[in-house]
């Protein structure tokens, strides 16, 4: 499995969302509101593992404030393991040394028979090569919707990048994931492609 990004933190302006993104991704579709400014700066798709990320027109994924990725391995939903345990293998932020965030605000199965979860994860002050690209001393948050399948894993994340804030508050809300998540991408839905 390919480590997942624990991104970022800054200032938590939402930008004006757009209309609605489609994003295939395997047999399914993902529809969710993309703030307007943001590009796409990477879309690798091997078969088995997608990964795709936005950054605000203007910046790079090498100094992005704001970041949107979208992430699926395909049979990773077969996997035996537990989705909160997938999920913190995934996203625990192990390489931050200064108060790791990590929350896991549980698994719920939604109408459709999708699993889904929402995961609040970031490092007040990041350390040399957290992850590629990551920038030492920054602070993140990053608020995750994972779903799960038969078949596969499927994430949409929103993440923040500015200031440390270590010895401080974060300065967005770890429990607010859902909240922010909604204001961000408006309703979400993964839907069998047609």
């Amino acid at each position: 499995m390919r480590p997942f990004l624990f991104l970022a933190l800054a200032a938590p302006a939402f930008a004006a969302p757009a209309g609605p993104a489609r994003v295939p991704v395997f047999e399914r579709t993902l529809v969710f509101n993309l703030p307007a400014d943001m590009i796409r700066a990477n879309d690798r798709n091997n078969g088995t593992n997608i990964l795709i990320e936005y950054v605000p027109k203007g910046q790079t994924l090498a100094n992005w404030t704001r970041l949107v990725t979208i992430q699926a391995y395909r049979g990773l939903g077969r996997s035996p393991m537990k989705s909160a345990d997938i999920a913190r293998q995934a996203f625990y932020p192990a390489s931050c040394t200064t108060g790791p965030i990590y929350r896991d605000g549980g698994e719920r199965i939604l109408a459709s028979g999708l699993k889904r979860s929402i995961i609040a994860n970031g490092c007040p002050s990041l350390p040399e090569g957290a992850y590629p690209k990551a920038l030492r001393g920054a602070g993140e948050q990053n608020y995750i919707m994972m779903f799960r399948d038969a078949d596969s894993i499927y994430t949409l994340n929103y993440a923040v990048r500015g200031a440390a804030f270590a010895g401080k508050a974060p300065p967005l809300s770890v429990e607010g994931g859902e909240a922010i998540l909604r204001d961000v991408f408006g309703e979400v839905t993964l839907n069998p492609s047609p």
